[in-house]
């Protein structure tokens, strides 16, 4: 990002601590979501109201599961992260998302 050799010291720490509190805030939407879907099994994703089919559902709950693992691996949660490492957590987030 070229704006950073334009601006004060002090902007410079406000952005970013503003870009560090929007990717916690995404995590933690992120998470809420997860712990949402969490009382959902596939078939439940595939029936109504949510009618998703077998495949977007599976990618669904693979995005969510990785977010969340990632989640808990930043917070150094016990446990976590249940992938070996290396391990790209955004690969199944892209499925959802499309490559940036």
């Amino acid at each position: 990002m070229a704006m950073f050799g334009q601006l004060s010291p002090g902007a410079t720490v406000q952005l970013i601590t503003q870009k560090l509190a929007a990717l916690r805030s995404a995590f933690e939407d992120c998470e809420d979501v997860y712990q949402w879907l969490s009382a959902y099994s596939l078939s439940d994703m595939e029936a109504a109201p949510l009618s998703l089919s077998a495949g977007d559902g599976q990618d669904i709950l693979n995005a969510l599961g990785d977010a969340h693992d990632l989640w808990m691996t930043a917070q150094g949660e016990a446990g976590f992260p249940t992938a070996s490492l290396p391990y790209n957590f955004f690969a199944s987030m892209r499925m959802i998302t499309g490559a940036r």
